[in-house]
């Protein structure tokens, strides 16, 4: 098959997932594209940072009406051209630029995956949730699946009346074969949260919790964001990396005991993926998605609960061995390995269905 990624912001954690799926299907002898965008975070040589068989379309993408549009029609062309069997949009902006301003399901199969929907984010006014939910629901019928990468994620596109949803739950490699991780040898046990600094993280929150638990630990941001982000989580005594290849977050994650991740929303996260994978033991904020991954034990209401429960598995042995056991057991879900033949089953359905 001849598969087209397309994906708005190179370097976030949807662009992890595209590139997974792209890098081991291209392996397995189909042709993969990527058409781009590009955001703070993206490496400064996009070219390196994917297999050099996967060819690459730089897209001139900024978060405006004009430029979407742009981006869609460019889009089109791209597809004209290119000539894939299969086209996958990765998040809104995407989704919005393939199905709306480009319009290509008249052209090849299309599916889209929103990576958390934009309606269900916290502190929107009604008026705004509702024309997101009515904008997510005209591009779920503009393409041939709404791809969900959660079960939750799931829930929320047959809340909008997607016409065709498939969950495929996302996947990272370093769970295709997981390892007990070695024992941890620092002179203090270490809580870190990992991420982009951003409102979907609640940084002040966040801080807050980190910045509680000094007295027991040492705490730090492993990421970057906007400066006035970066400073509250600094004001409460939480160190903070700033921007970090893939390789050198997982390095740092692997060095500690604990992980907080405080996410007012989320669609599937990475970041508990990965402190799955080596055995860091992971308290979350309880929303679906988190719950999903982690289920009841942990996540937290509020923030003096997740403290209370993060101070308890540094100094309770026992209980962090019951938390790794019930991590390790879970885990086994998340393969890479189990992600991109899922994907791949789903584009060579919608091929199929498509008489190509």
């Amino acid at each position: 098959m001849r598969i087209l990624q397309v994906i708005e912001s190179f370097g976030a954690g949807s662009m992890q997932v595209a590139l997974t799926i792209s890098e081991r299907l291209a392996a397995e002898g189909h042709t993969l594209a990527m058409a781009h965008g590009r955001v703070a975070e993206s490496p400064a040589d996009a070219r390196a940072a994917i297999a050099a068989d996967i060819e690459l379309f730089g897209l001139p993408w900024e978060r405006t009406l004009p430029s979407q549009l742009h981006v869609g029609r460019r889009l089109r062309t791209l597809v004209r051209g290119w000539r894939p069997d299969v086209v996958h949009l990765h998040s809104s902006f995407a989704g919005f630029a393939g199905a709306g301003a480009g319009a290509l399901r008249s052209l090849v199969p299309t599916v889209y995956t929103p990576h958390g929907y934009a309606f269900a984010r916290d502190g929107q006014s009604p008026p705004v949730r509702t024309a997101l939910a009515l904008a997510e629901h005209v591009i779920a019928r503009r393409v041939d699946l709404v791809g969900a990468v959660s079960e939750c994620e799931g829930v929320e596109a047959r809340r909008i009346r997607a016409p065709r949803v498939a969950v495929v739950p996302n996947g990272i490699a370093e769970l295709d074969d997981p390892a007990p991780a070695p024992a941890r040898t620092g002179p203090r046990p270490r809580i870190v949260t990992v991420g982009r600094i951003a409102p979907q993280r609640q940084p002040a929150a966040t801080a807050a919790i980190l910045g509680g638990l000094r007295d027991i630990a040492d705490v730090e941001w492993i990421g970057g964001g906007d400066e006035h982000h970066v400073a509250t989580v600094r004001s409460a005594g939480v160190s903070v990396t700033g921007w970090l290849t893939r390789a050198e977050v997982l390095e740092r994650l692997a060095a500690a005991e604990l992980c907080l991740h405080w996410s007012a929303w989320d669609a599937q996260p990475l970041a508990v993926l990965e402190a799955m994978a080596r055995d860091v033991v992971v308290i979350a904020s309880d929303i679906p998605a988190n719950r999903e991954l982690l289920g009841e034990r942990q996540v937290c209401t509020g923030s003096d609960q997740a403290a209370a429960r993060l101070r308890a598995v540094v100094t309770d042995a026992s209980l962090r061995a019951e938390l790794l056991a019930d991590q390790r057991e879970r885990r086994g879900r998340y393969s890479a390995r189990r992600m991109v033949a899922d994907w791949e089953a789903v584009y060579r359905r919608l091929v199929a269905g498509a008489g190509r």
